[in-house]
């Protein structure tokens, strides 16, 4: 697990500006889109997180106003 770590946190930093001249051509494309896929997981969780929330409160509404229907009958 170590070892994968180690390579991930390392295909992360390759991706980075100061080494477009260095990565060869063929690794340029994935390596950078990694890297901006990794970036952008904190808006994506954010937003994920957001989503959960509005339908939690939705479904605790749901069951509040089911409640409500079926006391009025």
């Amino acid at each position: 697990m170590g070892r994968i770590l180690l390579l991930t946190l390392a295909l992360y930093a390759y991706g980075d500006a100061s080494f477009d001249g260095r990565r060869p051509a063929a690794l340029d494309r994935p390596v950078r889109e990694f890297r901006r896929s990794v970036d952008a997981i904190p808006a994506d969780g954010r937003g994920a997180l957001i989503a959960v929330d509005r339908l939690r409160g939705k479904f605790a509404l749901d069951g509040v106003l089911q409640a409500l229907n079926r006391s009025s009958l």
